[in-house]
């Protein structure tokens, strides 16, 4: 749900930001290749170069791309290459921060414990995500643990496992660079 609102997102900030100002589209929608890139960091400001040239390399035969069949699908749910290599990243980022969490949690209780307390978790964050806000933090724990904001402080220890599978299950992403 996260990534699909988020092209969307993506889809309409260039037609809302760059559209109008820097960049023309042809009459049928579409932006020239070589003025993609600087959308795509614009828009994506945690992504590393190589993340930026792997989704450029989805335009390799194309000197022009259409921005909204970027993100249709077509009559068997196909989308396009561009859109699976987003969804691969999306994927390959949150898989890593879950890892940075649990390595910030084992730095955080000197071991690899069985169970976790929230607070460890929060405390984790902090380290590995220092813009998220203690305040997001909280949203985005209650989610995962399927609890209102008033539960959370009442949670015991969790199952290192299970919490971690919760996190990768989660929307969760980077709020900006990483950490310490």
């Amino acid at each position: 749900f996260y990534l699909t609102r988020r092209s969307s997102d993506l889809s309409s900030g260039i037609n809302a930001e760059y559209g109008q100002a820097s960049l023309k589209y042809d009459s049928e929608g579409s932006l020239l290749v070589k003025n993609i890139p600087p959308l795509l960091q614009a828009f994506f400001p945690l992504k590393d170069v190589t993340d930026v040239e792997e989704l450029m390399a989805t335009f390799a035969d194309s000197d022009k791309v259409n921005v909204k069949a970027l993100f249709n699908t077509d009559r068997e749910g196909s989308i396009s290459d561009f859109l699976k290599t987003l969804y691969s990243q999306f994927y390959k980022e949150r898989t890593q921060y879950v890892k940075d969490l649990h390595a910030a949690l084992v730095s955080i209780s000197s071991s690899d414990k069985k169970e976790y307390h929230i607070q460890d978790l929060c405390k984790a964050f902090e380290i590995t995500d220092p813009e998220k806000s203690s305040k997001e933090v909280n949203k985005l724990l209650a989610k995962v643990f399927s609890l209102n904001l008033e539960q959370l402080s009442s949670v015991g220890p969790v199952d290192r496992e299970l919490l971690l599978q919760r996190l990768r299950s989660s929307g969760l992403i980077r709020s900006g660079p990483k950490g310490v």
